[in-house]
């Protein structure tokens, strides 16, 4: 797709200026993610092992998640060295794209408008550009849940088969869970809290195909992946309500509790 091909070739061109101007606003923020060197290099070493494509995908409780996950993903000049990998977004076109200043930086900064409810000539338009990404080995950064939680917690019986859709088309896809979470953050808002610290947990994760078609595979994969981030998420409030026995930052977790032992073979951080 042309149009596609031009967005990359101008944000590549201005990312020196857009990748600096999203790193100064994270740092005005105070934000930080733990460990994310750590985080980083896991990410590396998976993405070596897998080129793409890949689908991110997080859970959903502020309006700038995807800015975060891609920070913890990547470095200031990892965005540079691995530009290709650095994944595309999608925006929700009624929230953010406002005024002009809001839909060049968004174009610049690799995001694809979607309308929630929109017509069906939109919805396809928007799929025909993430399976072109996806076919060129290209990363897309998308949300299961669609919007964010409004209770705070992820809800499994609360995912869009956009997921299962591009699983389902796209068998060499694989998925990276992440699990992102500020220390101040107890339900959904806007902007997490100024100076929050992030807790970030990352799965790969290849999804089982069970034989099925059409629908049924599409909400089977969707619902894999919710499971997968529903997994991860009570393996966060289990490291961090409860006082672990034993955690350590390679990834393994256990934490006894009577008979039940709780064991996380993914990267925390």
């Amino acid at each position: 797709m042309k149009a596609l091909r031009l967005q990359e070739w101008m944000a590549r061109v201005t990312s020196f200026i857009v990748v600096s101007l999203y790193f100064l606003f994270l740092k005005s923020k105070g934000y930080r993610v733990r460990n994310v060197k750590v985080i980083r290099r896991k990410w590396r070493a998976l993405l070596k092992e897998h080129p793409g494509p890949w689908l991110i995908c997080p859970n959903h409780l502020t309006m700038i998640d995807s800015f975060i996950v891609t920070y913890g993903l990547f470095s200031f000049f990892g965005h540079f060295r691995d530009y290709l990998r650095v994944p595309w977004n999608l925006p929700e076109k009624v929230n953010f794209y406002k005024n002009i200043f809001y839909s060049c930086a968004l174009y610049l900064a690799k995001c694809i408008p979607i309308r929630r409810g929109g017509s069906r000539e939109e919805v396809l338009a928007t799929l025909a550009k993430c399976h072109h990404l996806l076919q060129g080995g290209r990363s897309i950064l998308i949300f299961p849940e669609g919007g964010r939680s409004r209770t705070g917690r992820i809800n499994r019986e609360n995912c869009t088969y956009g997921v299962g859709r591009f699983l389902e088309e796209h068998p060499d896809c694989r998925v990276l869970c992440v699990y992102l979470r500020g220390d101040a953050q107890e339900t959904y808002s806007y902007f997490p809290k100024k100076g929050d610290t992030f807790t970030m947990m990352i799965k790969p994760f290849i999804p089982v195909r069970r034989g099925l078609h059409g629908l049924r595979a599409q909400r089977d994969y969707a619902r894999q992946v919710i499971e997968t981030l529903a997994r991860m998420e009570e393996v966060y409030f289990a490291i961090h309500r409860k006082r672990p026995r034993r955690f350590d930052f390679s990834g393994e977790y256990r934490q006894e509790q009577g008979s039940q032992v709780y064991k996380a073979s993914m990267h925390i951080s």
